[in-house]
């Protein structure tokens, strides 16, 4: 179903509660303690995010003990991003139909039980079951906005859309840090023993400060046609950008996976139109705005990853090599602590800059931000003060990111599809991160081919990424314009 009301700045931040008050009248609108409420959303996001990326300094360690080549443990981080794509807008579907909090909790104990079994796993093959059914915990972050967007308004709604996104950031450079102090000092288990400590956490805190709404906000049958094929499509489209690189990118076997989910794709969409209750609801992307924030979504999702996998190689390669930092685990993860603060605080000040030049305009600042940062990397990757500052003023900026997109997403959602359009946007996202590491290894693989300085070649990394920031930057004038012409036409 379309939106009713275009997304102007107006919209969006003179009047925060705007983002939630079409249509949302099937849960209550207040919570009697909103900061609890707010606090145990975003320490279940917090929880997902630690959980996704926790795993990258141990990758190395993994593929050593449990005996596995780069690429199957490379796996154990993409079987996470495939299911969680596919997972998330599913199961905000299914928040839309059974109630958000029911759902958010049947996740998070979901998400705790992969844990443990992830932190006892004797071999690879259960590891990778585990990762699959921790991908779950994607739908955390689209259930907690639409949980915050039925039950809050005013300052307090426009607080929990910077706490909530800010968790996604902020959890990822924890992450990094956590993981890497924890495989230099104890084991790989214990960054699954500990998460899951943190994620039971979380569900108490839930159980505790999150009411029971009232009856959910639709009641319709299961879109299975639209879930089967949504499914089959990401995962083909997925698993040919996440394993073109090493599979070759003219392999008859890429081609065949990535064709294979574009049709599929393409299918969902003329089914989905004859469908009177879609998983997802491909009309509203016949609506510009839509889409621009999809591009800035993918932008938001992809630069990040970008540094998740350079900066770690960039930063532990010896110093002889002329290039390398010379760091060892610990000293790299704690060098990207900075850019995961500010990830935090880019977030939380997104409601004042909001207030200030509209969210248009506020979009436009988080990818100009990125874009600034990346450069920086890109012009001084062998200098480590200048890595620091500039991967640390790009994570400011893709706190901002993270916040200015759920807040547009949610603006455009009625209440009986907000957690399917959030779940669908974490899909955008989600597909950007993927795509991070196969591209960089490809452009640093042509680089190695090519006999280019492996400094130029990470510099190039660097400027894929700036790259993305400006089609941000693009997607968000765009919309602001956009917005404009709306508010002209409005008056």
């Amino acid at each position: 179903m379309p939106p009713s009301t275009p997304v102007t700045d107006a919209a969006v931040s003179i009047d925060p509660g705007a983002v939630a008050s079409r249509e949302r009248q099937a849960e209550p609108a207040t919570t009697a303690r909103p900061g609890l409420f707010i606090f145990a959303l975003s320490a279940v996001v917090f929880s997902f995010s630690l959980m996704q990326t926790l795993v990258v300094p141990a990758l190395p360690t993994l593929g050593r003990e449990l005996g596995a080549t780069g690429q199957g443990a490379g796996w154990i981080l993409t079987a996470f991003l495939l299911a969680g794509a596919v997972l998330a807008p599913v199961v905000g579907n299914l928040g839309d139909r059974l109630g958000h909090r029911r759902v958010l909790l049947a996740v998070v104990l979901v998400f705790a039980a992969a844990t443990l079994l992830a932190a006892l796993a004797p071999n690879l093959g259960l590891l990778l079951v585990a990762r699959v059914v921790q991908g779950v915990s994607t739908a955390t972050f689209p259930l907690a906005l639409a949980l915050a967007g039925g039950m809050l308004r005013g300052p307090r709604l426009a607080a929990a859309f910077g706490w909530i996104p800010g968790m996604i950031g902020l959890g990822a450079g924890v992450a990094l840090v956590v993981g890497g102090v924890v495989v230099d000092t104890l084991s790989w288990r214990w960054l699954f023993a500990l998460g899951a400590v943190l994620i039971l956490a979380s569900a108490a805190m839930v159980m505790a400060w999150v009411p029971r709404a009232g009856a959910p906000a639709v009641t319709r049958p299961t879109d299975w046609p639209g879930i089967v094929l949504l499914a089959g499509g990401l995962v083909g489209v997925l698993l040919a950008v996440s394993q073109g690189g090493t599979w070759g990118w003219g392999s008859s076997l890429t081609l065949g996976v990535g064709a294979a989910g574009v049709a599929l794709l393409a299918l969902l969409v003329l089914v989905e139109l004859r469908t009177a209750a879609p998983v997802v609801d491909v009309r509203t992307f016949r609506h510009g705005p839509l889409v621009l924030i999809s591009l800035l979504t993918v932008a938001v999702g992809f630069v990040p990853y970008v540094c998740y996998i350079a900066l770690p190689l960039l930063m532990q390669a010896p110093a002889g090599t002329g290039y390398g930092h010379g760091m060892s685990v610990t000293a790299s993860a704690l060098a990207m602590l900075p850019s995961a603060v500010l990830v935090f605080l880019g977030g939380r000040t997104t409601p004042l800059l909001v207030a200030r030049c509209g969210a248009g305009g506020a979009a436009t600042v988080a990818a100009a931000v990125m874009a600034v940062g990346a450069a920086g990397l890109a012009l001084w990757p062998t200098t480590p003060w200048a890595v620091i500052v500039g991967f640390s003023i790009l994570g400011y900026g893709n706190g901002i990111g993270y916040a200015i997109c759920a807040r547009l997403v949610m603006s455009w959602s009625p209440a009986a599809e907000a957690g399917a359009a959030t779940g669908l946007n974490s899909v955008v996202r989600t597909i950007g991160s993927a795509a991070a590491a196969p591209i960089v290894t490809a452009v640093l693989s042509a680089g190695a081919l090519a006999g280019h300085d492996v400094a130029h070649s990470y510099s190039l990394v660097f400027w894929v990424a700036a790259g993305a920031s400006l089609v941000g930057v693009a997607a968000a004038l765009a919309l602001t314009a956009r917005s404009r012409r709306d508010d002209t036409v409005a008056s």
